[in-house]
């Protein structure tokens, strides 16, 4: 027999992604969907799908759009009968039980409250909620620690006013990853500088064989030959127990307008330096297109950010998730005649000694 109430939870579209944001409702709380019908729109870092239902019935949900969720958590329903939520295990004999009746109009069993005050979870979040049960309350604190950190603003100045910024669901996704991050890792951080004239004659030297290649053709070319050599700058730290990746998995930041997007060359250290300019400039014309695929973007183990085409001269990477180390490629210093290569890292993978050594050879590398 057909379950009165089925959850429908966030589905998993890659190994890395551990949360995603709803886009957009597709269909009124409440309305009569067909088995199929998509229901609602997601995004990940990585990608936008929908969401449809397994069977048909009545949809429920009681999230905003711009929600963050996490990868196997529900975030709507299908009921037989319009308004119908679904039980948790115990929920029904917690129903049966006595209820408080509080001051908001809100009817919140006697376990629920209690569970409100362990959590810290409010009235006002459990808003627009016929009844609280433990399940609801739970399912807010969770909604709560997922979504990204905000600090409580203080008073705006005499004269100045502010206004909520409105973040793409990719950066509210990068928030939260972030935010869980840098709770627990050691950031650290080495600079060196790399002389322009001598990487200018590195890149000029592949003219006549090759063609053109770019700095950061060369960059990720010569990284991913020097990462072969440093295991613990390609790899994680997690759960007290350092790892390395087996493959080498190259990332580079792009953003031009289109949203942040990492895409990554797959075994780089295997790839000649002509082999590495044809797949950038394939990603590349991917992302333009709007075309980059679920492999495109996963993978990564190491990532290089180039801000050199907008003159930053310096600037502090930051760490990505399941990632000991990234390197960022600076502007030339317009009263110098170098231009810094960034390496942050976790320094329970690795130490100051160990990064400045991988620059030092990448510095060699890149010079000729």
């Amino acid at each position: 027999m057909r379950e009165k109430t089925s959850g429908v939870v966030v589905p998993r579209m890659n190994v890395n992604d551990d949360q995603a944001v709803i886009s957009a409702w597709l269909v009124p709380v409440g309305e009569h969907v067909a088995e199929g019908q998509v229901i609602a729109t997601l995004e990940t870092t990585k990608v936008s799908f929908d969401v449809s239902a397994e069977r048909e019935g009545y949809v429920g949900y009681d999230l905003k759009v711009k929600s963050v969720v996490a990868v196997g958590d529900m975030f709507a329903w299908i009921s037989d009968v319009r308004g119908d939520r679904p039980k948790a295990p115990g929920a029904a004999a917690e129903a049966s039980a006595a209820k408080l009746e509080t001051e908001s109009g809100a009817r919140i069993t006697r376990k629920a409250l209690r569970r409100m005050r362990e959590l810290g979870v409010t009235e006002a979040e459990l808003e627009g909620l016929e009844q609280v049960l433990v399940a609801d309350v739970e399912r807010v604190a969770a909604a709560r620690q997922a979504a990204p950190a905000v600090a409580k603003p203080e008073p705006a100045p005499a004269g100045e006013v502010s206004v909520p910024l409105e973040q793409s669901p990719t950066k509210m996704i990068e928030a939260a990853r972030l935010a869980e991050t840098y709770r627990s890792i050691v950031p650290s951080m080495v600079t060196l500088p790399v002389a322009c004239d001598k990487v200018a004659a590195r890149l000029n030297a592949f003219v006549g064989d090759i063609g053109p290649v770019s700095l950061l053709e060369l960059v990720i070319h010569e990284v991913a030959a020097e990462l072969k050599d440093f295991p613990d700058l390609n790899g994680f730290f997690h759960a007290g127990q350092a790892s390395t990746y087996r493959d080498i998995g190259v990332g580079f930041a792009l953003n031009a307008g289109r949203s942040l997007r990492v895409p990554v060359l797959h075994a780089a250290d295997t790839l000649s330096q002509l082999e590495v300019c044809r797949r950038v400039r394939e990603l590349m014309l991917r992302y333009f297109r709007d075309e980059l695929s679920m492999e495109d973007l996963s993978g990564g183990t190491f990532t290089i950010t180039d801000l050199s085409a907008q003159g930053v001269t310096h600037f502090v990477p930051v760490l990505n998730d399941r990632q000991s180390a990234i390197l960022g490629v600076c502007a030339p210093d317009p009263q110098q005649q170098f231009q810094n290569l960034v390496l942050a890292f976790d320094h329970r993978m690795s130490d100051g000694m160990r990064g400045g050594t991988f620059l030092s050879n990448l510095r060699e590398r890149l010079e000729g």
